[in-house]
């Protein structure tokens, strides 16, 4: 595209008028409308009016747009900081994954010894139940291992979303 219809594009698609844009530069109207007409160029100064205005880079007003997506190809600090944020959010969630797994098998060994530890204190008390002062209430375990297999499931799906997105990512 030729400079003056990215002019007369950029105007355009801000809603300014030739006269409102002359006015920003400090240019007449009738000057304005030769560079969008491509009678006349601007001059340097006002092509750098042109971009602030715009917030573009002299290089995408005045190169072809083949040069410009060339040039948008090559990765940006933004880019960097786009690839950074999502590498540690990635992070994040396979460390909380690893994390629910071993609370979850933590807390299982746990259960399962406070069962053992109970199984061999009943027997120790065996001779007290004899006696008949000792009621005996069984302990139900089952639900003490709730949260601890909650936490591994979790965990699991943590792992596995890190792992689809890990995936998704790729492609």
């Amino acid at each position: 595209m030729k400079l003056g219809k990215k002019i007369h594009q950029l105007r355009k698609l801000s809603g300014m008028t030739q006269e409102q844009l002359a006015e920003k530069l400090d240019v007449s109207r009738q000057t304005v409308s030769k560079w969008e007409s491509e009678t006349t160029v601007p001059d340097l100064e006002s092509m750098v009016r042109i971009c602030r205005m715009f917030h573009i880079s002299l290089d995408e007003l005045l190169l072809k747009e083949e040069a410009v997506a060339e040039q948008n190809e090559k990765i940006t600090l933004e880019d960097l900081v786009e690839i950074n944020l999502h590498n540690r959010r990635m992070t994040l969630l396979l460390v909380s994954g690893l994390i629910f797994h071993m609370v979850s098998a933590l807390g299982i060994i746990f259960v399962t010894a406070l069962e053992d530890i109970t199984a061999s204190i009943e027997y120790m008390l065996y001779r007290y139940i004899a006696v008949g002062s000792y009621a005996y209430m069984p302990v139900n375990f089952a639900r003490f291992r709730i949260p601890s297999i909650g936490a591994g499931v979790l965990g699991i799906l943590l792992c596995l979303l890190y792992v689809m997105k890990n995936r998704s990512g790729k492609r």
